[in-house]
């Protein structure tokens, strides 16, 4: 089997966030933003692991990629204290030492009854005591991390921004966990935001950020240690398709590498095809060819 970790890099618009993968997560549904909307960055980092390059056989998530989740953010975020944030969670998993503890009743996913149930914010730092507040890969105990400017305190008005970006989630399915109009907001006081979302069989990692930060690089060397395939994809990887992200990394390898591509290729014939760009004239003919079927279906001509 191949291990590989995928990831993209780009803006990203919390007026317009776009979709999460289908059927596992979706936004919370934007609030208006006043005025003008500075984007921020976004890194989304999931995992694969398949047969060949068909991938008709992935398991997707950053657990299948040989990494756990608690590895991969430290080595995001190096050497560096995070604040790790929880909604909706069970009372008996409140972590020792955790600030702002709040507990209340609600409904949970399909529930008739109301529940107990709390959120909280911990400060962690090193991938051991991160891995420890996550628990289980498959359903992490905890929603994110932050990484907040040095003077900034856990006062009521960073726990509002907090609040506003998780505290009106919707545990149906697709679960709504994330509301991404409150991102300015929690960006104001901090650097970066790490979301854990949903991919096909495991989480996948989103880092919002203020600026570009050199992630990127991070990955690369990330991979290198770990023995996992990097794969660099145009959208979030956990909405994009894994062959096609394969096609055009075998094509980059061969123009930079003599070795083989580390991915076999697939006995069956592959179904994916490089999208041909679309020349203003086919617009045209293709605008005037359904004005002609509008015209012939009423009679006019």
């Amino acid at each position: 089997m191949v291990r590989a970790l995928g990831y993209s890099h780009n803006e990203f618009r919390p007026d317009n966030p776009g979709r999460l993968c289908r059927g596992r997560e979706r936004w919370i549904e934007p609030y208006e933003l006043e005025g003008d909307v500075r984007p921020a960055w976004r890194l989304v980092v999931s995992g694969a692991e398949f047969t060949d390059d068909s991938a008709a056989d992935a398991r997707r998530g950053v657990l299948h990629s040989g990494l756990d989740l608690a590895g991969l953010i430290a080595a995001l975020l190096p050497r560096k204290e995070l604040l790790a944030f929880m909604e909706d969670g069970h009372p008996a998993d409140i972590p020792e030492g955790a600030e702002g503890v709040e507990m209340y009743t609600g409904h949970r996913a399909g529930g008739r009854s109301e529940e107990l149930m709390v959120r909280w914010f911990k400060r962690v730092s090193g991938v051991t005591q991160i891995r420890e507040l996550i628990g289980h890969d498959e359903n992490p105990d905890v929603l994110g991390f932050a990484l907040l400017d040095a003077d900034v305190d856990i006062d009521d008005d960073v726990r509002q921004r907090f609040f506003a970006l998780v505290g009106m989630g919707c545990l149906d399915s697709p679960p709504a966990r994330f509301q991404p109009a409150a991102l300015p907001d929690v960006l104001e006081v901090a650097k970066a935001v790490v979301l854990l979302h949903r991919d096909k069989h495991g989480p996948a990692v989103g880092v919002y950020s203020r600026t570009r930060e050199p992630l990127e690089d991070r990955i690369l060397a990330l991979c290198d240690k770990e023995g996992a395939l990097p794969v660099r994809f145009a959208i979030p990887p956990m909405l994009a398709r894994w062959d096609r992200a394969i096609a055009e990394a075998r094509t980059e390898w061969m123009s930079t590498h003599t070795e083989e591509f580390p991915v076999p290729v697939s006995p069956e014939p592959s179904t994916w095809e490089p999208r041909r760009p679309r020349r203003r004239g086919d617009r045209s003919a293709l605008a005037d060819e359904a004005s002609r079927a509008s015209r012939a279906a009423m009679g006019e001509e």
